[in-house]
């Protein structure tokens, strides 16, 4: 009997989950990659969406290095879903709020959340250095180098580097709503990454908002990202940027 309570409740939860729409998560140049958006994925599955996160890059596989392929990876998770004939939300984080946008650019998706998006950044061996000390400490194990987190390859930087250039000129073509979110004490990307983004959208259907008190790694804020989350769901639930 419990067998079979379970698989109703399981088809009752499929069923819901097709009528929302699923968020497509694209994740930034870190080595924890799609755990950066755990906290984002709990609390809307929580609410009956899906969340797809798609892995860009193995860093245990130095030869993973190419940015198409790293491209790729983000565009085939996005087509997967279209194919589905889905509804479709997309949030970038980093340098994967750069590729957000040129997915953006090219599939129809129905909104745009880019959470300090990597157009423009301080310097690639900060941004290796801030990655991989902000994941000891989220691990909450001192004086222990967590080994489910492998670094990453030093030249996996030129790829990033790359993959920024091939995408961050499609901003201008995105042409539904988007929700930029950036700390005030981002000590990786600069604000002035979001705000130059920002002027180059053409349409009206836009937000910046720039929270006090909160570095690069937004989701990470046990202070703020609970509010955070609520701002990306009233966003998607267009109670601020409508269309029109």
């Amino acid at each position: 009997m419990k067998k079979w309570m379970n698989l109703i409740k399981s088809w009752f939860r499929k069923r819901r989950e097709r009528k929302l729409p699923v968020i497509y998560c694209v994740h930034g140049f870190g080595i924890r990659r799609t755990v950066e958006f755990d906290p984002l994925k709990k609390y809307f599955e929580s609410k009956g969406h899906q969340v797809v996160c798609v892995d860009l890059f193995d860093q245990l596989n130095e030869k993973d290095d190419d940015p198409q392929v790293w491209f790729s990876r983000a565009e085939l998770g996005l087509k997967n879903l279209i194919a589905q004939k889905r509804k479709i939300w997309l949030v970038g984080f980093s340098m994967g709020g750069v590729i957000a946008t040129k997915l953006a650019s090219i599939y129809p998706v129905e909104r745009v959340v880019l959470l300090a998006p990597a157009f423009e950044y301080l310097s690639l061996q900060t941004v290796i250095n801030v990655s991989e000390k902000i994941v000891r400490k989220v691990t909450k194990k001192p004086k222990v180098v967590p080994t489910n987190y492998p670094t990453l390859p030093d030249h996996f930087t030129f790829t990033f580097r790359k993959i920024v250039l091939m995408c961050k000129d499609a901003i201008d073509e995105v042409d539904v709503p988007v929700l930029f979110l950036h700390g005030s004490d981002d000590e990786i990307i600069p604000i002035r990454s979001s705000q130059n983004a920002y002027a180059k959208i053409a349409h009206s259907k836009k937000l910046l908002m720039v929270i006090e008190g909160v570095n690069h790694r937004l989701l990470d804020d046990e202070n703020h990202n609970q509010d955070l989350l609520t701002i990306i769901e009233c966003f998607f639930n267009k109670r601020i940027v409508d269309e029109d």
